[in-house]
């Protein structure tokens, strides 16, 4: 078998009122896809990180992706991987290049499962089946107050989560300590609640919210600072009983690797369209679990993403929870024909040949750049 073409795909929805969390708004859900093409008649899709790049990411696999895997054999994914990876040292190694590489990596375990007809999670060994989901959402929108922050909150209970997660860092802090108090009090004290501020804060900022964190039972503080300073992350995690979790930001089991050595998180975090594919978040998942920690899959994409996200998780025993965004977003909720089921607080593994994930062309076509 030997790869014959590989075809991007660039898909953009923008949603009626824009996200944004402690870092930056989010005015659009960029998608970008590969397709990629052997000469037995199998196809493979991927997905990369988008956001501000589908021009960008659509060259990057053109000029220089896309030379380096034609004529190989899809199923030789190790060897595919660090041969992108090494030719791309010089100028890639983190950001849209390993973006681009993730989208790769995942089409060709799609293509691995569909040869085996079995789906990916149990050709990796099958930890899980199903994962329990905490919703992810609690965005800053204009107008968006206090009381629509509970009701959003409360929604996600009545649909079955156990735990919610909503954002800080966009606000001053005297306004985000109001945010969490409130989505504490809307939940009650048996719905688990998690912070997430994007890496928006310095220190000083950090540690006071985790102070307050401490005193509503939060389940954990979620990317505090910035993923460039280890050395205060340390001391944070030191500092706080609250979990810090992190950092997706920190891509590879290279980068990561001084944050879960040196105890600068408590929970790992990875996404596979980020971190060069569900090959290496994989790796990044048993880096963790090496050192007693857990991992959470982080997701806020397609359903590609969804779909890789989750059979990577589900093939490690360290992963117990997966984070499912629940912003407006359909090229989450409609663009695979396979749909993935979430019931009662946890999501369940397709158990299809490959991820699971055949695209609804109806949309592709309406979202399509």
């Amino acid at each position: 078998m030997k790869i014959t073409d590989v075809k991007p795909i660039k898909l953009k929805f923008f949603p009626k009122r824009p996200p944004r969390d402690g870092l930056a708004g989010i005015p659009s859900r960029d998608v970008f896809l590969v397709e990629v093409y052997t000469d037995e008649g199998i196809t493979g899709i991927g997905e990369s990180f988008a956001l501000g790049s589908l021009e960008s990411l659509e060259a990057i696999v053109e000029e220089t992706l896309k030379p380096l895997v034609l004529n190989e054999d899809p199923l030789l994914i190790e060897k595919l991987w660090n041969k992108m990876y090494k030719q791309t040292f010089r100028y890639g190694r983190r950001g849209i290049v390993l973006a681009a590489i993730s989208a790769i990596d995942i089409a060709l375990w799609d293509i691995m499962g569909k040869v085996a007809q079995k789906p990916v999670y149990k050709l990796l060994g099958a930890a899980h089946n199903k994962l329990k989901a905490y919703a992810s959402g609690g965005y800053y929108m204009d107008g968006k107050g206090l009381e629509e922050l509970a009701d959003e909150v409360r929604q996600y209970k009545d649909m079955g989560f156990s735990a919610v997660k909503i954002k800080v860092g966009g606000a001053s802090l005297e306004e985000d300590i109001e945010r969490v108090e409130t989505a504490r009090k809307a939940l009650g004290p048996n719905i688990k609640l998690a912070i997430d501020a994007n890496n928006a804060w310095d220190f000083n900022t950090a540690l006071k919210m985790a102070r307050v964190c401490e005193k509503l039972d939060i389940f954990f503080f979620e990317e505090p600072i910035s993923s460039d300073d280890i050395h205060d992350s340390i001391r944070l995690a030191d500092a706080t009983d609250v979990p810090i979790a992190g950092y997706e930001t920190e891509l590879t089991r290279f980068g990561i690797k001084e944050f879960i050595t040196r105890n600068a998180v408590d929970i790992v975090q990875a996404d596979a369209i980020w971190t060069g594919g569900i090959s290496e978040a994989r790796k990044v998942g048993i880096l963790a679990g090496t050192w007693g920690k857990p991992i959470i899959p982080h997701f806020s994409a397609s359903a590609v993403s969804l779909a890789a996200n989750l059979h990577f998780g589900a093939s490690l025993v360290n992963v117990e929870y997966f984070e499912y965004t629940l912003d407006e977003n359909p090229l989450r909720d409609e663009l695979s024909l396979i749909k993935i089921q979430v019931k009662d607080g946890y999501i369940y593994l397709p158990d299809k040949p490959g991820i699971g994930v055949e695209l609804n062309q109806d949309i592709v076509k309406k979202y399509s750049v």
